[in-house]
């Protein structure tokens, strides 16, 4: 938990990429609730203390694309079996980091914004990692821009995937309390992200960090099918 809240302090997401399958590994009873509610704490702090940073309209439509995501996620592992969808998303993945890498940039506009929301509500809803598409979005922009909007996009996406967990019964009592035994590593990544976040700031290395979390993520997702 320290080294996934450090990343995701630092960079402005990739808790649960780094996370989700060690608890799974030490404790399944972890995963979903309690670390969807420690990677919420995480984000609540990171959202209040760079809430002047956002641009509120943009979050707002990227918000309306992250709720119509998760109902269409929702809908398609209803509707039609998702093994295939991971794989998916990681190649959409991979084509927007080779975008970026060549060098083609793509603008932050209402458009692009409902879009990422919608693609990260669907691949957070179906394979639990929300952050690639937005990130990728706001590579460009200053650090403290992107991790105080990938933090409040954060706190509504988490928040939707805990009221769908309360409400279908896996989301209770018990996983609150065992939230709380890692909070202490979130609070510890936090802190030491305080320095390495000074250090990605310079120059291009958090935009070259959300590309590296990215294509990672984007093989996560492949080896994880």
């Amino acid at each position: 938990m320290v080294v996934g809240a450090l990343l995701q302090a630092s960079v402005g997401f990739g808790i649960a990429l780094f996370v989700v399958p060690l608890l799974v590994l030490l404790n399944p009873a972890f995963v979903p609730g309690p670390m969807i509610f420690a990677a919420l704490f995480l984000a609540s702090i990171m959202a209040f203390r760079g809430w002047h940073a956002i641009d509120q309209k943009k979050l707002g439509l990227a918000g309306v694309g992250l709720v119509f995501g998760t109902v269409l996620g929702a809908l398609v592992l209803v509707i039609v079996a998702a093994e295939q969808w991971p794989r998916l998303f990681a190649i959409l993945i991979l084509l927007a980091v080779v975008l970026s890498i060549s060098g083609i940039h793509i603008v932050i506009n209402g458009r692009n914004l409902v879009a990422a929301g919608i693609i990260s509500g669907i691949m957070g809803t179906i394979s639990g990692i929300h952050g690639p598409p937005t990130a990728l979005l706001y590579q460009r922009e200053t650090g403290s821009i992107v991790r105080a909007t990938l933090a409040v996009f954060f706190v509504m996406a988490y928040s939707i995937a805990l009221l769908a967990l309360w409400a279908v019964g896996l989301f209770g009592k018990g996983e609150l309390l065992a939230r709380f035994t890692l909070a202490p590593g979130v609070v510890a990544g936090y802190l030491l992200a305080g320095i390495t976040s000074q250090h990605l700031d310079r120059g291009p290395w958090l935009r070259m960090a959300i590309l590296t979390v990215s294509t990672l993520g984007a093989i996560a997702l492949i080896l994880k099918n």
